[in-house]
């Protein structure tokens, strides 16, 4: 996997910046390279009495087979220190962000799409090693692709790499957002929304310059309706009015 971030990369001058961003409601996490969205992966995040922070952050170290050490917290109160392993809540790699709060790995694979952690952000094992993979080659430029390869493929050494070069990450609350020529909602999972979800919708239509008087009003309340965790979308062509359309 480490031969197709050196395809995404090839032909760019330089070394052009990697940003990481997160959309809570969404369950997702996106890598950019140079704006260029070059891996999409799902993920969980805190459960609504725990919820993941939002805002502007900045990864500064990566554990490889990090050992789990429970945070001074209640709810980890009975929790044990854990090594390295299968069983470790960590996964094989912890991507840090901010203190007691990460990107990583897990192995409860079935927590992937929903809001059950404890505020941190769980990741399929594999792909919380290609993330750690680019983030180094970005964070951690003097290492080649030798020894990336081997942190990635060592199962056993807990190893703690500090970055030079600290790789932006973007926690967001995006209810409503336009990918890929679609119009995709999302529910609410901590109940932030400050306007209706209708008036989210109608308000980014907007500001893409979108004149809603021309927005078909029955496709958006079926939009609307009955929104599964996963999101819900629709082409935005499919809800302007057909006489409307250029």
């Amino acid at each position: 996997m480490l031969g197709f971030w050196m395809c995404a990369i090839a032909g760019l001058v330089g070394q052009p910046p990697m940003r990481i961003v997160v959309n809570i409601p969404a369950y997702r996490v996106d890598a950019y390279v140079n704006d260029s969205l070059v891996r999409t992966m799902p993920i969980a995040v805190g459960m609504r009495g725990f919820r993941t922070p939002r805002g502007q952050f900045s990864v500064t170290s990566i554990d490889w087979n990090p050992w789990w050490i429970p945070p001074d917290r209640p709810w980890a109160a009975k929790e044990k220190r854990t090594p390295p392993g299968p069983t470790n809540p960590m996964g094989r790699v912890k991507i840090n962000f901010e203190p007691l709060y990460f990107l990583h790995g897990t192995p409860v694979r079935k927590s992937i799409g929903s809001a059950a952690s404890h505020g941190c952000i769980r990741m399929f094992d594999e792909d919380a090693i290609e993330l750690a993979r680019l983030v180094h080659r970005f964070g951690t430029p003097a290492m080649s692709a030798d020894d990336i390869e081997r942190l990635a493929t060592n199962t056993t050494d807990t190893r703690t790499i500090q970055l030079d070069s600290p790789v932006p990450i973007e926690i967001r609350y995006d209810l409503a957002e336009f990918r890929d020529g679609r119009l995709i909602v999302y529910r609410d999972v901590y109940g932030l929304g400050t306007r209706s979800l209708r008036n989210e919708v109608y308000a980014m239509l907007a500001e893409r310059g979108i004149d809603t008087t021309q927005v078909d009003s029955a496709r958006v309340r079926a939009l609307l309706r009955g929104i599964p965790r996963a999101g819900k979308s629709v082409a935005v062509d499919s809800i302007i009015r057909v006489e409307a359309r250029p």
